[in-house]
């Protein structure tokens, strides 16, 4: 399964995805709810889901719309993370993002992740653990089933991949133990702060990712205003090209 995430993060970004969902290139795509979404793009999306397009939820604690919700840089929202300080109005944000959610498409996500993987963080794997769900609804973990994945993704991904997969680790146990549903397996890991890097790695995960491998990508647009710290604009278009590209 190939998954877009930070549909919502920009008008042209989600034009992008919309295409690559509706030309069969991808699985599905995670909405980030707080930001600009044209409403004719979440009635493409609704009409997606309906053809099998998986829709979830991308919380988001670490990118910055409107300055109306809580936010921090992801390093500093660890670092709150992993010292127990994590402040009051974070806790309620998932929840507040999960009823926005339902409020905008009618429906629950029909699987949750986060942005920049903060739902694994220390204390909000277990907010997230406390969602809102129905039958099938399941939980990202950001963990390839393999060592020679992991060894793989590693390598695509750089050093920052070896945190996030230990992380991953110990909110897998929060997950199940809360009873999610989990993917069995994850690939993308990607340095999506150099475009040559992305051209180079992608297609190795892609061909070797397994028949049940979750696949995370990024595609999206250059030109659009909005764009992720840490992430090179063009790393978006070479993804998209890539994708197209596919059988």
């Amino acid at each position: 399964m190939l998954i877009a995430d930070d549909f919502g993060l920009g008008r042209d970004h989600d034009r992008v995805i919309l295409d690559l969902l509706e030309r069969g290139k991808i699985d599905g795509t995670s909405v980030m709810v707080d930001g600009d979404i044209d409403p004719r793009d979440i009635e493409r999306l609704r009409q997606l889901r309906e053809r099998g397009a998986a829709i979830g939820l991308h919380l988001n604690l670490t990118h910055d719309f409107s300055g109306r919700h809580f936010h921090r840089p992801v390093g500093d929202l660890l670092r709150l993370c992993l010292t127990g300080r994590l402040p009051q109005q974070a806790q309620g944000a998932f929840h507040r993002q999960a009823e926005t959610f339902h409020a905008t498409f009618g429906f629950l996500p029909d699987y949750y992740d986060g942005h920049q993987h903060c739902h694994c963080f220390p204390g909000l794997d277990r907010i997230a653990a406390t969602l809102p769900r129905e039958d099938r609804v399941w939980m990202r973990v950001p963990l390839p089933r393999t060592w020679a994945g992991r060894m793989l993704n590693m390598r695509a991904g750089g050093p920052k991949t070896v945190l996030v997969m230990i992380l991953a680790h110990l909110a897998a146990r929060t997950f199940r133990r809360a009873g999610w549903e989990t993917n069995s397996d994850f690939s993308g890991f990607l340095p999506l702060d150099r475009p040559d890097d992305v051209a180079r790695w992608l297609p190795t995960l892609l061909s070797a990712r397994a028949a049940d491998t979750l696949m995370m990508v990024h595609p999206g647009s250059a030109d659009d205003r909005s764009q992720c710290p840490g992430h090179a604009p063009q790393s978006r278009v070479v993804e998209a090209e890539i994708l197209s590209l596919q059988a």
